[in-house]
């Protein structure tokens, strides 16, 4: 159970809210961005959106502003937006068959094996996450690091034994982000590599790959683009299909495994900006969904029809239109971890992501296996990232 307070509650103190119906309240009072998403989540449980995102969710007040809050409970299995572990092994491990090099493949694996001991110690799960949106790329938001000192304390004082984590700080776009955070007494942890399209300054456009997919999505005729207007919860069996086929059944099922149900809602009530390509039969064959913040744009939700001939260059296609809107708002579109080569040859800007761990308040062996954890994966671990370009 969570702490009851007025939605319309201006103290400046932090409040965190556990309760489904009174974190409602408080979004919707606050007319917090994205608040329908959010809304929709914490009536419905993560769970039931998609069956690996487990835990309980809610929002933590303070100062006018409310945020998003996940609680893990410690169980492994979930996806990686809500599991550490699965985040710095499991998943990674799974895309050690990527790395060319067998001997850094076995050293890679040598590496997990101690990676997963740590995190066992560590008790890496057994954490709360504020500003988390249980996506796979979370965008951070304004004020958060004007925040954080409050908000980590009353974080602490609620939730002794978890770990306190911020996902997605990079210094792209606030090069002191970053380290405000590790003022606030965070430790930065490398995360992963993305990838960022500056829409305000656009050469991403002039390269040769994504001037001829745009060419080649002019003159296709055997598909056409359709944007939210065009589709209906009629498609979301469709879309989740998709989704499955690239998300899960292709990379990972340790990526959001989004349901049918999740699609419905996101359809109805526009949680997601989404953009497809219909062939002319009717037949929804590739679809992306955006999600903004601030002015940042990610795309959590991507599917093609993976048994369509490649040569249909479905994914390429509906990239190119993705990155054409992203040059037209003049915003940033943070386009996520992997496919490092097919985004670089677009003029991607590679970028170190970082997660922000709080511990300070937790027994010394934990502390300790997460300080170990936090040399590992800062030292060979950003290495392995930078060369392999994953």
């Amino acid at each position: 159970m969570g702490v009851s307070i007025s939605p319309t509650s201006s103290a400046d103190t932090p409040v965190i809210i556990l309760d489904a119906t009174a974190a409602s309240d408080a979004v919707t009072a606050a007319g917090a961005e994205n608040g329908d998403y959010w809304r929709g989540m914490l009536a419905s449980g993560p769970q039931r959106l998609a069956a690996n995102l487990g835990g309980s969710v809610g929002v933590v007040v303070n100062d006018g502003k409310v945020w998003p809050l996940a609680l893990g409970d410690g169980s492994r299995g979930q996806a990686y937006p809500a599991s550490l572990h699965t985040h710095y092994i499991a998943y990674p491990r799974d895309e050690l068959h990527l790395v060319r090099s067998p001997l850094v493949r076995h050293a890679a694996r040598q590496g997990f094996a101690l990676f997963d001991g740590l995190a066992r110690l560590a008790q890496v799960d057994r954490m709360v996450q504020w500003n988390s949106w249980l996506l796979s790329t979370n965008l951070p938001s304004a004020g958060l690091a004007a925040a954080a000192p409050e908000v980590t304390a009353a974080l602490c004082k609620r939730f002794p034994r978890h770990a306190i984590l911020m996902r997605g700080l990079h210094p792209y776009l606030d090069p002191h982000l970053p380290d405000r955070f590790e003022a606030a007494g965070y430790g930065l942890y490398t995360a992963r590599q993305i990838y960022l399209f500056d829409g305000r300054k656009p050469d991403f456009l002039k390269s040769y790959n994504v001037k001829t997919d745009l060419k080649t999505l002019r003159r296709c005729d055997t598909h056409k683009l359709v944007g939210p207007d065009d589709l209906s919860e009629a498609d979301a069996p469709r879309i989740t299909e998709l989704y499955r086929l690239l998300y899960l059944d292709k990379h990972s099922p340790h990526n959001p495994a989004y349901n049918e149900a999740f699609v419905r809602q996101a359809l109805r009530e526009r949680w997601l900006d989404f953009r497809g390509l219909r062939h002319v039969s009717g037949r929804l064959d590739a679809i992306c969904g955006n999600f903004q913040m601030d002015g940042v744009a990610t795309t959590p939700f991507f599917g093609h029809d993976t048994k369509q001939p490649p040569s249909l260059g479905l994914y390429r296609l509906l990239v190119a239109r993705l990155l054409e809107e992203t040059a037209m708002a003049g915003r940033v579109l943070n386009y996520s971890s992997g496919a490092g080569p097919f985004k670089r040859h677009r003029g991607a800007i590679p970028v170190i992501e970082y997660n922000a761990i709080f511990t300070r308040h937790l027994s010394a062996p934990r502390r300790a296996a997460f300080a170990i954890l936090r040399l590992l994966v800062n030292g060979p671990g950003r290495r392995f990232l930078e060369k392999e370009g994953i």
